[in-house]
């Protein structure tokens, strides 16, 4: 074992270029970082060679080592810092090509923080890290603690001055107050550990479930991130006892990285050492593996829940991606069914605001003497029945983004309120001239023809074009046809999801009328048609047959499309069904026609009209006005 005041041992790497390394990976989709926390040189050095980004060099990890239990490093039994000293020292801190953070404890008295910093960064560590920490004890311990000047603040204090020397910080943390805590100290690293790590013959019982686990990840590092954007976030501990728990944690709490203690630590081969670190390491390479193909067969709006290859879905999913960062309002413009709510969540996902709500208010479904009150609020006595206040969504949407379906159901007066908002960015509540201001992103659909709407007087013509500077226009299903198998196959694997249940496959026959009919209902339509079909069908192969009940025939003189083995929009000849039915024209008539037939066959049954054809009730029902069928 070395001399603590033995010559300092060179740095492999600075710190503040590792840290900013890390942050490129984080910022990354795929980014995924691995800490290693042990207490050996042969564990250290086959961690590192599987793939751990940075080691700690902890007191619990040397006694785990030794056969104790992780807990014996909170007893103090020994000078735990000259015992971190002694074996990072002798056994890692020159042995490995990634950067080394000490374990530092504050528990001692007789420890005076600048004074053990200056040591570690003599020594050559490239960071700290405050473990064993109170944070894993008691409360009732821990304040105790706090009042004597060993408990938690006293761990915060190191971390503030290991940030103010250029060391990587690290501050590990049970609770958001303690998180808030570290981050406002500067800790480049929030590890929330969820205590000691279960499993193997001396794991403690852990007190929570993966899923609760990864609420609570989720929960705090939604916090933090707000409160400090770019700081790295890490999990560590409790019921996370294998890659795939560490993965299903990071993923549903979107945490950067996971640091691994005695899931590794415990193994005794350096094999399986090597093993297990790297395939901590791996899963969030399979991960982007497997993302890339079904990217690559589905289309590149996959992530926005928007499947397809043709050009016409390239170009949405590139105004996406091109406005999604913007702070202006978003018009979205598409015939009902072909997926506006999808790309205005997909904008929200996409921009700065993604870690606040995006509220949604559907215009057409909120009777027009409520929806004043439900945008903008009310206080209370403002009419009859305002018993109390209540804020509007608006309000609600405050921070993030408020999306606002149907935009073109808007009455006038409730038109030139909007304009207001979003000129002067201020409202009133009703019963109220308090101005309040918010910081709101606007995004707006409609699958109405809003300029002849502007002609006829029934759209104002400022708001149009305040709306009109950014604009999103989907294609009908008609417009990329060569994209309904691709849709047709995810709708029945998402099924056969749900169910439990090997996917259904669909014949080239049932392609060709898929294929030939006019999907007035657009892509809503194709899916409740799929899932029909597939709960209907006896057996494994949806044929023809299984679409003839739920399909009107196709139209013979209409162009039969089709796709490109490679996906392209090249046209081949495909032979329609010789089913003999009259052209219909795309305009209103035939969609009346086409509404009343669904009534028709429904005994006029609403719900189950608006099902078979693929509507929402709302747009049945706006549609059997339009057209006189009430």
């Amino acid at each position: 074992m070395k001399p603590l005041d033995a010559t300092p041992v060179t740095a492999p790497l600075d710190p503040g270029q590792a840290l900013a390394a890390w942050r490129r990976r984080a910022d990354d989709a795929a980014g995924f970082l691995i800490g290693a926390a042990i207490g050996a040189g042969l564990v250290a050095q086959s961690a590192v060679r599987g793939g751990a980004d940075f080691i700690l060099a902890l007191s619990a990890g040397r006694v785990r080592v030794m056969g104790a239990p992780s807990v014996a490093c909170m007893v103090p039994i020994h000078e735990t810092n000259a015992f971190v000293a002694g074996f990072a020292r002798a056994e890692i801190l020159d042995r490995v090509d990634v950067p080394v953070l000490f374990g530092a404890s504050t528990l001692d008295p007789r420890t005076a923080i600048p004074d053990l910093l200056g040591r570690i960064q003599s020594w050559g560590f490239h960071g700290v890290a405050n473990f064993p920490t109170t944070s894993l004890l008691d409360p009732g311990t821990g304040a105790a603690l706090a009042r004597r000047g060993l408990g938690w603040p006293r761990e915060v204090a190191l971390i503030a001055e290991a940030h103010r020397r250029g060391l990587l910080a690290v501050g590990y943390v049970r609770r958001i107050a303690e998180a808030t805590d570290m981050a406002a100290a500067g800790a480049d690293i929030i590890c929330l550990n969820f205590g000691w790590t279960s499993g193997g013959i001396s794991g403690e019982p852990a007190t929570l479930d993966i899923a609760a686990a990864a609420a609570e990840a989720r929960a705090m590092f939604t916090e933090l991130r707000r409160r400090r954007a770019g700081i790295l976030c890490f999990v560590e501990g409790g019921p996370i006892a294998t890659p795939q728990d560490a993965a299903n944690v990071c993923r549903v709490g979107r945490a950067d990285g996971y640091i691994a203690s005695s899931t590794i630590d415990r193994l005794p081969l350096e094999t399986a050492v090597c093993d297990a670190a790297s395939a901590f390491k791996a899963i969030a390479g399979l991960t982007r593996k497997v993302e890339a193909i079904e990217t690559e067969w589905l289309g590149d709006g996959r992530r926005f829940g928007l499947i397809g290859r043709s050009p016409v879905m390239a170009q949405v999913v590139r105004m996406i991606e091109r406005l999604a960062d913007s702070d202006l309002a978003v018009l979205i413009q598409g015939a009902s069914g072909t997926g506006k709510e999808l790309v205005a969540q997909a904008l929200h996902r996409g921009s700065c605001r993604r870690e606040r709500a995006i509220v949604a208010v559907n215009c057409a479904a909120i009777p027009h003497d409520l929806l004043e009150s439900e945008l903008f609020g009310f206080e209370r006595g403002a009419f009859t029945g305002a018993t109390r206040a209540r804020i509007g969504r608006f309000e609600e949407a405050n921070g993030g983004t408020l999306f606002l379906d149907e935009i073109g159901d808007l009455e006038l007066s409730l038109q030139g309120k909007l304009l207001r908002v979003l000129e002067s960015g201020s409202f009133e509540r009703l019963g109220s001239n308090q101005a309040h201001h918010l910081d709101t992103r606007i995004v707006c659909a409609t699958n109405r023809d809003l300029r002849s709407m502007v002609a006829n007087g029934r759209f104002r013509e400022d708001l149009f074009y305040r709306l009109n500077r950014l604009e999103i226009r989907l294609p009908s299903l008609a417009e990329r046809i060569e994209d309904i198998p691709l849709l047709a196959q995810n709708f029945l694997a998402t099924l056969a999801t749900q169910r439990q249940a090997r996917p259904k496959v669909i014949d080239n026959a049932a392609y060709q009328i898929l294929m030939s009919h006019r999907w007035p209902g657009n892509v809503r339509e194709l899916r409740n048609v799929i899932q029909q079909a597939a709960i209907l069908s006896d057996t494994d192969v949806i044929g023809a047959g299984d679409l003839s009940r739920l399909l009107d025939p196709p139209d013979p003189h209409a162009a039969t499309p089709n796709i490109s083995p490679g996906g392209g929009t090249a046209r081949l000849a495909m032979p329609t069904i010789p089913v003999a039915a009259p052209p219909v024209a795309a305009d209103a008539g035939s969609e009346r026609d086409w509404i009343l037939d669904g009534l028709r066959r429904h005994r006029f049954k609403r719900g189950e009209t608006a099902r078979y054809l693929g509507l929402s009730r709302k747009t049945l029902y706006n549609k059997m006005r339009r057209f006189g069928l009430e």
